[in-house]
């Protein structure tokens, strides 16, 4: 949790200095802007590794070392659809708008390759959703259960940030689940 709090002071840091640094205010991006395109970003990069394994593979989690409990492949990906939920959820000030299951695990309905990938692409339409919502006041909003920040110090921003963080840190398992099973990730074939 430290190393994502370090990361998200870090992004708002180097967002501000790069933004004091445009003298133009017309060709500045908006907080929002930028959120939504990590998020474009990673969407692309997190679709392309789930439909880069193959559907039997789904059930894959790492048993050499310490890898007792970690979650399969498809958890993974479930997981980081929840989070979005959760997080979106929370930026918007509503209820989750889909089963999220328990310890963000996703929903239990969702069981297939397919079904896995569209609750993860709509779950970031939501992530997207969420980020349009961004303002520059940098309003506190209530913090997210699942949330590092302390209660009272969460903004729409670092919400949305802590949820761009989480989903490097999984892209980096996911990439690391596909070499453990001889497939190159697709940003490593470009």
């Amino acid at each position: 949790m430290k190393n994502i709090f370090c990361l998200v002071v870090l992004f708002i840091v180097c967002s501000s200095l790069v933004q004091a640094q445009t003298a133009d205010a017309s060709r500045r991006r908006t907080n929002t802007q930028i959120i939504d395109f990590i998020l474009s970003f990673q969407e692309q990069q997190i679709i392309d590794v789930a439909e880069a394994m193959p559907a039997e593979k789904y059930s894959f989690a790492p048993t050499r070392g310490e890898f007792a409990g970690v979650r399969t492949f498809a958890e993974q990906l479930k997981h980081i659809a929840a989070d979005n939920y959760l997080l979106g959820a929370g930026i918007l000030g509503e209820k989750t708008p889909v089963e999220v299951g328990t310890r963000e695990s996703g929903s239990s309905a969702v069981r297939t390759k397919l079904e896995i990938i569209a609750y993860l692409r709509a779950s970031f339409v939501y992530m997207h959703q969420a980020a349009a919502s961004i303002d520059e006041a940098k309003a506190a909003i209530p913090t997210p259960k699942i949330s590092p920040w302390p209660k009272g110090t969460a903004t729409r921003l670092g919400v949305a940030i802590e949820d761009c963080v989480h989903t490097g840190d999984h892209y980096g398992q996911l990439v690391e689940y596909l070499r453990m099973n001889g497939i190159v990730p697709p940003a490593s074939r470009r």
